[in-house]
């Protein structure tokens, strides 16, 4: 075997080969259509030939890629003189080129169909091309400076380019195109900078920036599309190439957040007419006009109008001559300037501010006001430089000559203090000169605000970035309003610790001035600012205290005591300004509750804090159920803003939750009947409500044999009565109005010797066990009537906690001569002549337990007006499904007092089930009890009216029979709550018909009778 041996000659040569050959793959892997082109583009652009065969040998006109394989950018230019014609099929064969540029060329319109997708960046420089070209494909930054062409440019071919330039450097090379709008695609966030001969309509596209140079051949009338243009920033402006005078109508719209106007004509048709910007979005907030003519009048009064939006406003060389009144510009504008003008006369007054918000920068600088600078302008940031002023330079100013930037206010003036053009020898600032009106307040966990003079501005100097006040021991301080209040920071605990070793004091430095001095320091007391509350599982609740001055510490510390009301709060957290801590108490009432924070650190206390407890998720306020046959249930309550885990039950059935917010949720449940008890898990916070739902009954029908008595029809299980009957199955009729007699407790119906009083006799509070907690008796109503509208109102006021919140009303208005409509819950119902209607209302109650309840008393009696020997003993009757009643009777003699409930009611405006029940009855009375859900307000509606019966069975020897000897039937209508079940059918039905409608759920709607006493009827 040979074996070949390398000396140093032999490696060095067999390196030297591998390196050509290397060098000759590389080379010859670059692309060969490319480098047939670049050997084109030489030749036409007069470059250097190509050496070695490395097509990358110019970087200046092809850069390559990493690898040096295929060309990624283009930079031609052509000899100004005489511009080659860039040939074609050349750029195509360039397929990943991501940016070109050409100068001084004529290109064909092939060139833009050629280009690689690849393109992103072209930039056309001195060029010519025969037309716009209508699409551009890939390209999204054009760049075009004195682009001769042809034609007009649509918005098809530039809708999609995110930057766009196309700008002149004379006028002499524009054409007189013009900008269509044929459609395009939708682009946003888009940057032109375009000369235009017109503005056109600007849809589908809104803006970054857009400046808009005005062309040699520019049409004014275009101007109302400036409302279609939507950016953040729109310049107008005129560079020279238009450069005369605009006529304009003076009507602006702009929907833009900056707008710039520069080195505009404008020409109004009439001296006194404005150019008026106030129908500018409220976008418009930052706004400035720059050396534009056209803005003052013949006497010089300035004529432009700013929209309400507008914050920042800038008028600047514009040969305005006067100030504009003070009603323009203070408190309207955080910034006005009228820099470069020629106003002269007095600097204008300028209000003293009490807080940061009232701070504002003027500039009236490069004028000829002359005259001092008043001393209020201390307080705010005013630029006067450059002007007349021949005053003595405030203190203020005086303080802040030796910073170069804040200077820059005021020099250029004649001040006898301060000479013009002066940079050193300044007057002095001692330490006298800048004084704090009282002690520094600190506080935990909040700042802390103090009054002085001089303190300065903060500096235009970024060395100090921007604030020139420290202290030490840290207070954190920072200017607020200049030369009068010092912000004072928040004081950690470490922080107070320090300052108290050494007495509470501070050495705070003004670094412009250069001036340190030594100030006091005050303990401020704590202060509650806000309480938020939350069920602290079903231990009790959880609170949140927003304020100031609190000290720092966990639950293993004790320098915080909160106290609410009678309780201990246990503190979890205090940190300076947030407080959470845990009051252990089940049953804590809804009542107001004074809290006071101790913070023992300090030894200082807060004053009491007035907080209204109310009751807090989860809890429930009204239902809307299914059938029977089961389905969808709506639960409104309050169930936490962050529910996680949540669980329903209905009775024995889980109700699954489908979707639920922080008011509402929706769950499907099975089948079922009757009433049901309720319980909710929020989060693991438990809520029970005792009868709140009821399944809706399927199966209608109408009481009555036969049906409704015959004296109506049946109509999805409620009668329908004729015209002039009524009662729950159509057997009595109406009779003229009784007497009405009311005082402060009672209302009475007097009728054929009978009186039938109600009246509203107590409220009861009641917990989950049933027992009642606490009760308010009615003794005494204020009563208000209105004799117009026979309309009369109870007020009561509940002092539960000392202060009247809770309150109860209720309505009767008296129906009398015609029939009338009214509304409830949104059901529609008519109540003849001779009725009542009674609204009562339930608001602001303040529960003493979480699941506690109410019920309302409601007391109905009857008596004979004068002793009758044929009296005889009352007998009561009701009906119901055992839970909830529905119907009453009081028979006494030949007189019948019926009644009929609604067991819905009005809890939080939704209608909901309200269990009605028996709570007391005599021989005379019966005492109605009516169940409402936990409400901030609780709506119920019932009403009385009088029939007469035509039931001869219970006649006695007493009296006689016949037509003469009617019996009177005295109707105990109470209709309770939402009139809920009614269809709209129903109320349509009877509206048609001149009868009586009566549900069984208790709506009763009372129309005039068409029958005679004799009982003789005659169907409508």
């Amino acid at each position: 075997m040979n074996i070949i041996k390398f000396n140093n000659n032999n490696f060095n040569l067999f390196l030297l080969i591998f390196l050509l050959l290397h060098v000759s793959f590389s080379l010859s892997a670059f692309d060969p259509q490319q480098q047939q082109s670049i050997d084109t583009l030489i030749g036409f652009y007069n470059l250097p030939p190509i050496e070695n065969n490395n097509y990358c040998g110019l970087p200046d006109n092809f850069k390559c890629d990493k690898n040096q394989t295929t060309i990624l950018s283009i930079n031609l230019s052509g000899s100004v003189t005489n511009k080659p014609i860039f040939p074609d099929q050349i750029i195509a064969t360039f397929k990943n080129v991501s940016e070109i540029k050409i100068s001084n060329s004529n290109i064909s319109l092939d060139f833009f169909k050629e280009y690689s997708n690849t393109l992103s960046t072209l930039t056309l420089d001195n060029c010519g091309i025969p037309n716009f070209p209508a699409s551009l494909k890939s390209v999204n930054n054009l760049y075009m400076y004195d682009l001769l062409f042809s034609g007009n440019i649509t918005t098809t071919s530039i809708n999609s380019l995110s930057k766009f330039k196309l700008k002149y450097s004379s006028n002499d090379l524009m054409s007189d195109y013009q900008f269509i709008n044929d459609g395009g695609v939708s682009k946003s966030q888009v940057s032109y900078e375009i000369t235009m001969n017109n503005i056109h309509q600007f849809f589908k596209i809104s803006f970054n920036e857009i400046t808009i140079i005005l062309g040699k051949y520019f049409n004014p009338n275009s101007l109302v599309n400036l409302q279609t243009i939507q950016s953040k920033t729109l310049t107008i402006i005129d560079i020279g190439h238009y450069n005369m005078p605009m006529d304009v109508d003076g009507v602006f719209t702009f929907s833009t957040l900056e707008l710039i106007i520069e080195n505009i004509q404008f020409n109004l048709p009439n001296d006194n007419d404005n150019l008026d910007f106030t129908n500018s979005s409220k976008l418009l907030i930052q706004m400035n006009i720059n050396n534009c003519t056209g803005l003052i009048n013949s006497t010089g009064d300035l004529r432009v109008l700013i929209s309400s939006g507008v914050q920042f406003l800038g008028i600047s060389n514009s040969n305005l001559i006067k100030l504009p009144p003070k009603s323009f510009y203070v408190g309207k504008f955080s910034y006005f300037g009228l820099r470069d003008n020629r106003i002269t006369g007095a600097l204008p007054d300028i209000e003293e501010p009490n807080s940061s918000n009232e701070v504002y920068t003027y500039d009236f600088s490069g004028n000829l006001f002359s005259g001092s600078i008043p001393q209020n302008y201390c307080y705010h940031y005013v630029n006067v430089s450059n002007n007349l002023l021949d005053g003595t330079l405030p203190m203020c100013f005086v303080c802040i000559l030796n910073d170069y930037y804040l200077r820059s206010l005021v020099e250029n003036n004649d001040f006898p203090n301060f000479s013009r053009g002066s940079t050193n020898n300044f007057p002095e600032c001692t330490s006298g000169m800048i004084s704090f009106s009282s002690k520094l307040p600190i506080t935990f966990g909040g700042n802390g605000y103090v009054n002085g003079s001089n303190f300065g501005w903060n500096s235009l100097n970024p060395q100090y970035s921007p604030h020139p006040i420290t202290s030490n021991p840290n207070l954190y301080l920072m200017l607020s309003i200049p030369n009068k209040q010092i912000y004072v920071g928040v004081i950690r605990n470490e922080d107070f610790e320090l300052l108290k070793k050494i007495n509470f004091t501070s050495d705070v430095s003004f670094l412009i001035p250069n001036i340190t001095i030594k100030a006091e320091l005050d303990v401020s007391k704590p202060v509650v600012k806000e309480i938020r509350t939350y069920p602290y599982f079903n231990q009790g609740y959880g609170f949140i205290i927003l304020g100031t001055g609190f000290s720092y510490q966990s639950s293993s510390s004790s320098q915080t005591i909160v106290t609410f009301g009678i309780y201990r709060c246990s503190i979890l957290i205090s940190n300076g300004n947030f407080i959470q801590c845990i009051v252990y108490e089940k049953q804590l009432a809804e009542r107001v509750y004074p809290i006071v924070v101790n913070n023992n650190q300090t030894g200082l206390l807060s004053d009491a804090y007035q907080f209204k407890f109310q009751r807090t998720y989860p809890y429930i306020t009204a239902i809307d159920p299914p059938t029977t046959s089961g389905g969808m249930v709506v639960v409104y309550g309050s169930y936490g803003p962050n529910h996680t885990v949540v669980d329903l039950m209905i009775g024995q059935q889980q109700c699954d939750i489908e979707t639920m917010n922080s008011s509402v949720i929706i769950c499907s449940i099975g089948g079922g009947t009757g009433v049901q008890n309720i319980s909710l898990t929020v989060d693991g916070v438990n809520w029970f409500g005792t009868d709140y739902f009821r399944y809706k009954d399927q199966q209608l029908t109408c009481p009555g044999t036969p049906s409704c008595s015959g004296n109506g029809d049946c109509l999805n299980g409620f009668c329908v009565c004729d015209g002039g009957f009524g009662g729950e199955i159509c057997k009595q009729i109406f009779t003229d109005d009784p007497v009405v007699r009311r005082n402060d407790t009672l209302t009475e119906m007097i009728k054929n010797g009978y009186s039938f009083g109600f009246s509203i006799r107590d409220i009861r509070e009641i917990d989950f066990t049933g027992n009642t907690v606490r009760q308010h008796n009615f003794t005494s109503w204020s009563l208000t009537p209105d004799s117009t509208t026979r309309k009369w109102t109870y007020v009561n006021y509940f002092t539960g906690d000392g202060s009247e919140n809770s309150i109860i009303s209720y309505t009767i208005e008296q129906i009398t001569g015609e029939p009338k409509n009214f509304t409830f819950a949104g059901e529609q119902f008519t109540l003849q002549p001779g009725s009542l209607k009674l609204t009562a209302n339930i608001s602001n109650w303040e529960y003493l337990g979480p699941l506690n309840t109410l019920q309302l008393q409601i007391h109905s009696s009857v008596k004979a007006q004068q002793q009758n020997e044929c009296e005889q003993k009352s007998n009561i009757n009701s009906n119901g499904d055992g839970v909830s009643l529905n119907y009453i009777t009081i028979q006494k003699d030949k007189n019948v007092f019926s009644g009929r409930f609604i067991d819905k009611v009005l809890s939080d405006g939704r209608p909901t089930f309200s269990k009605v029940s028996i709570s007391e009855q005599t021989q005379d009375s019966i005492t109605v009890s009516i169940s409402l859900p936990y409400c901030k307000e609780c709506l119920i509606d019932p009403d009385f009216s009088i029939l007469l019966s035509q039931d001869d069975s219970t006649d006695n020897s007493c009296g006689g029979g016949g037509s003469s000897r009617l019996k009177w039937v005295i109707p105990t209508s109470i209709i309770l709550g939402l009139l809920g079940v009614i269809g709209i059918a129903i109320g349509a039905y009877f509206l048609l018909r001149n009868r009586l409608y009566v549900s069984r759920s208790g709506v009763i709607v009372l129309k005039k009778s068409t029958k005679s006493s004799s009982g003789d009827s005659s169907r409508t």
